[in-house]
């Protein structure tokens, strides 16, 4: 069974981390290229993600933590506080916290988890 939950990858985070999750997760895992939203602004993606109901955004992008406190969710955010990194090396850093950060969005009424 497909969980009812999308997670959509902000554009300041490759491609490649929305693979890796999906695959880790089982959850349905959509770049910000995928669904074309690498050119839009923060308001106007959080809006679309609000409009799509059950999202959780991952950003490293402080703007999506401010939106959710000012608008409430959804969407909901994993918000990941932590330099730059390769790819891998991000993946690896996140992995050991990301399924705990989606089981509290998920069922419970926490709207913003940080991994740092």
């Amino acid at each position: 069974m497909q969980p009812e939950w999308e997670i959509w990858i902000d554009a300041n985070l490759s491609p490649a981390i929305a693979k890796w999750l999906s695959d880790h997760t089982g959850f349905i895992v959509k770049s910000a290229y995928s669904l074309n939203l690498h050119g839009l602004s923060d308001p106007v993606v959080f809006q679309m993600a609000k409009e799509s109901g059950k999202v959780i955004i991952i950003s490293k992008d402080a703007d999506f933590a401010d939106l959710v406190n000012r608008l409430g969710s959804p969407p909901k955010l994993i918000n990941i506080k932590v330099g730059n990194r390769s790819n891998r090396l991000l993946w690896e850093y996140i992995q050991s916290s990301i399924d705990e950060a989606i089981s509290l969005l998920t069922t419970t009424e926490i709207e913003i988890v940080d991994i740092q």
